[in-house]
């Protein structure tokens, strides 16, 4: 999402339920975060995504700060004359809020909303009509996106548009525009950036900032903004506020000069900037021994702790990275004013460490793990156990501020190493368990870096080597964005379903089953398995077969099993079902699931007696209705399985339990297309 000339693409999918009021992106929503919630974040994140229509109160956030770009009135002439726009521009060229503007312009009363979809779905301008009178955005910003087929060429005719009175804005990079704009008929526009000082103005002017003149004059400022998008020079204006309200207690002793401190105050922002590299590399290039280097990264790890843990913290710190760090025993080594001050910060009147500035402390740990890149799961074991062991909420704010710290370091470096490590180690313990899911699911619909989460989430789904803690957290982040990526998680959960670890199955069967009870995602769910079911693709027809094993477990009050019942559109689920569980018929052996799901079909037989043949005719079926040659491979496997229903004892008395198995293998055997003669040897009465 876009937050006035700042710009993150996120990715849309079908809403559910009343509009929520749309959230700024994965980066602009966590800003410098000081212990909020992430759980409550990424909700605030998924609502925005999933929002349709856009209300007037978030519009006009968005364009508080809004500077439209030099060809503006370009793009309004093609969005008047076609009633369609493509605009393009890389990330922070303030596509969303240029859009907002264009349609607001019109003064025609128009509803604002966005087009839902899954990234790489189809588009048809005929998705639109039925609706009159909306501004229509479709956003194909995030990383990857693209649709199916040539959008270009449904763009061709607008005369649905213009007969409900209705607008469409296409925001997209200028790549995926070059693959899919085959036909269209010239209705992008490239933005041009508007001048990067009316950018900085119009943020500084809005935060409020004392005397912004003074910093667009500047001419270090000047010059580092020249060029800028309107998305970076965002950042440049925060950086600016962030400085302006820094305690005075922070600042260096009052100069006799105003413009040598402000001066001093560019220099910071600058350092800010370039995450304080040049003046992080000076100061431990001064400080080679680790009792500073540690206190430092423990300090900006616990920012906000007292500074009588951070001290202790330190120590452990030091031992954790592989160190024998020297006992300080009495007045031995450093004390705690003398460390503060070698690092470069103040001892607050509340017992707190004061750092030279925001966002310090994030980049004290970034510098770190770029540094000893080869530390980093034992730096993240020590974060894990440092909030396991703190009081109150600052264990959890910890936590917190160090996921927001991860999410950025992905970002920069296009890795999810670290990202991975800090998921394994916090899911590894109860405590943290719930914002290891909580930090995966912000990186996995995360505008810059979210095609490449849930794209080695897949990998990590399939990996047998992985611990079971960290797919069972895996499980959970597909419940979570299964809300704007359904198709995506269920991928996921087919493949972590076919583990054998309880705690994993149990996550997947509550994730499929959290899905199934969203009316929406559920259609979307049942269109997506079913195509699966028939794939030519084994791993897809392997992960439709097992969500389908956990919702074949789901019955209704009478113990129906609830994919049996009419009125949920059985009629058009019989093939998938039967497919289904010609797949689950073929494992060997049998996973839990399977056994789990015959048993409640055959208890169904038991105290449903209307359900008895519908459930042996799908049985049948699926063991014989199939081109290949595999039924006696079903047939057996249909035997185990309600052996394990019902175990066989020849020297007892067969009771009705025993003679509806029998019956329903002399069913099945007299299914047999090949065997035209068999029967059922034992009635069921």
């Amino acid at each position: 999402m876009e937050s006035g000339s700042h710009e993150e693409a996120t990715a849309l999918s079908p809403s559910s339920g009343q509009p929520d009021i749309p959230r700024q992106s994965v980066r602009q929503s966590f800003g410098t975060n000081n212990g909020v919630a992430i759980g409550m974040q990424f909700q605030n994140i998924i609502n925005g995504m999933r929002t349709v229509e856009l209300r007037d109160d978030w519009v006009d956030r968005q364009l508080a700060v809004y500077v439209p770009p030099k060809n503006e009135e370009d793009a309004a002439d093609k969005l008047r004359e076609k009633h369609v726009v493509v605009l393009l521009g890389e990330n922070g060229a303030g596509r969303e809020p240029t859009g907002l503007d264009l349609l607001r312009r019109l003064n025609k009363g128009l509803t604002l909303k966005r087009f839902h979809r899954e990234p790489g779905d189809p588009f048809s301008l005929a998705d639109l009509t039925g609706q009159q009178n909306v501004g229509w955005i479709l956003d194909l910003r995030a990383e990857g996106d693209t649709v199916s087929g040539g959008l270009g060429y449904s763009l061709q005719d607008t005369t649905a548009l213009k007969t409900a009175a209705s607008y469409l804005v296409v925001l997209a990079g200028p790549q995926v525009w070059a693959t899919i704009s085959g036909g269209s008929d010239k209705v992008d526009v490239r933005l041009q950036a508007p001048e990067a000082p009316d950018v900085l103005r119009a943020h500084l002017r809005a935060a409020e900032c004392r005397n912004p003149e003074q910093w667009i004059a500047n001419a270090r400022i000047a010059q580092a903004i020249a060029g800028k998008l309107p998305g970076e020079v965002k950042r440049w204006a925060d950086a600016v506020m962030a400085e302006e309200a820094r305690p005075v207690a922070a600042l260096a002793p009052a100069a006799a000069d105003e413009q040598v401190e402000f001066n001093e105050r560019v220099e910071r922002v600058i350092e800010a900037m370039a995450d304080w590299r040049n003046e992080l590399r000076t100061w431990h290039i001064a400080h080679p021994d680790s009792d500073h280097r540690n206190f430092l990264l423990a300090a900006a790890s616990m920012d906000g702790t007292p500074v009588e843990l951070i001290y202790r913290a330190s120590e452990s710190l030091a031992s954790t990275l592989g160190e024998t760090p020297t006992p300080r025993l009495g007045q031995q080594g450093p004390g705690i004013i003398e460390l503060v001050y070698m690092i470069g910060a103040e001892l607050s009147a509340d017992g707190t460490v004061t750092l030279p500035s925001e966002g310090y402390a994030e980049a004290v740990v970034e510098y770190f793990l770029m540094d000893r890149a080869h530390l980093v799961d034992r730096f993240t074991e020590w974060t894990a156990k440092q909030a396991a062991g703190l009081q109150g909420d600052l264990g959890t704010q910890l936590a917190d501020r160090v996921a927001v710290w991860v999410i950025r370091h992905t970002q920069k470096n296009r890795s999810v190493d670290v990202l991975k490590s800090v998921v394994k180690e916090w899911s590894a313990g109860k405590l943290l368990r719930g914002h290891a899911r909580d930090l995966l699911s912000i990186a996995a619909v995360d505008s810059k870096i979210g095609r490449l989460v849930r794209e080695q989430s897949l990998v990590w789904a399939r990996d047998d080597k992985e611990p079971d803690t960290l797919r069972a957290a895996l499980a959970g982040v597909c419940q979570q964005v299964s809300q704007v990526y359904p198709r995506e998680a269920l991928l996921r959960l087919g493949e972590l379903a076919a583990t054998g670890n309880p705690a994993v199955t149990a996550a997947v069967g509550e994730a499929i089953n959290a899905m199934w009870e969203r009316p929406d995602q559920r259609q979307r769910a049942r269109k997506v398995l079913r195509k699966w079911a028939g794939s030519a693709t084994e791993s897809l027809r392997r992960s439709s077969s097992h969500a389908f094993l956990h919702l074949a477990g789901r019955v209704e009050e009478d113990n129906t099993p609830s994919l049996l019942v009419a009125g949920d559109d059985y009629e058009n689920d019989l093939p998938w079902i039967i497919q289904s569980w010609r797949t689950a018929l073929e494992y060997d052996p049998a996973p839990e699931s399977a056994i789990d799901a015959f048993k409640v079909w055959m208890e169904a037989s038991v105290t449903v007696p209307d359900t008895r043949d519908t459930v042996f005719g799908i049985l049948a079926r699926a063991v014989h209705d199939a081109p290949e040659d595999n039924s006696a491979v079903r047939f057996l496997s249909l035997n185990r399985l309600a052996s394990h229903w019902e175990p066989s004892e020849p020297r007892k008395p067969l009771t009705d339990r025993a003679r509806l198995r029998d019956s329903l293998v002399d069913w099945v055997r007299a299914a047999d297309p090949i065997d035209l003669g068999a029967g059922s040897s034992v009635p069921y009465a």
